[in-house]
């Protein structure tokens, strides 16, 4: 992306070093060199910062990007759905096949067993497209996308401040929790059915 040359040029205009613009935008050295080789994009934030300190417009900063961020957004979008298909698939699959095998009653190892298998590909699914939100910095892009149409780019939103360090922890945390609340409905919900059918 030409936004990764921009800053270096600015930034060498101005006689900067990169922890001097680092400084003045309020970000580690280490995200400055990340921008000038394209391996991360700046948020709108820091977009605004980096204009200001420039003396330019953010829009002839990322003009030129904006085709290539309205193309990763719309792979992005359609690799996202896709993962979303797969996640609600077997995740219903998993729910089902613990209502039957409780309805029929199933041995309970293999109703776990079977259920493991069906929940392991929606789990991994979730994973991607969360991880997919923070290695493409697709949130970064729509909200620049957002900023230079006139719309509000939610600078405060908790993706684009970023989740953190342990968003990989929250997210198996969170995973966690949706196995135990499936099971609990699951169980819940069989042994509903098994009074309905007079089990």
């Amino acid at each position: 992306m030409e936004l990764a040359k921009r800053i270096k040029q600015h930034r060498e205009r101005l006689g900067m070093s990169q922890t001097d613009l680092a400084n003045a935008v309020f970000v580690s050295r280490q995200t400055i060199s990340n921008w000038e080789t394209d391996r991360t994009y700046p948020d709108v934030q820091s977009l605004l910062l980096l204009s200001n300190l420039f003396g330019v417009s953010i829009d002839s900063m990322v003009r030129e990007d904006s085709p290539e961020m309205r193309e990763a957004l719309a792979a992005g979008s359609k690799r996202m759905h896709c993962f979303g298909i797969v996640m609600a698939a077997f995740g219903l699959a998993c729910l089902a096949w613990v209502i039957v095998g409780i309805v029929l009653d199933l041995d309970t190892a293999c109703i776990v067993a079977v259920g493991a298998a069906l929940f392991i590909p929606a789990s991994v699914a979730a994973f991607q497209i969360d991880k997919m939100r923070h290695d493409n910095q697709l949130y970064a892009y729509q909200s620049v996308e957002a900023y230079l149409a006139g719309e509000d780019p939610d600078v405060n939103s908790r993706y684009n401040q970023r989740a953190g360090e342990h968003w990989v922890a929250r997210r198996v945390l969170l995973t966690v929790l949706a196995i135990v609340v499936g099971l609990c409905c699951g169980w819940g919900a069989a042994g509903i059915i098994s009074r309905l059918l007079g089990n």
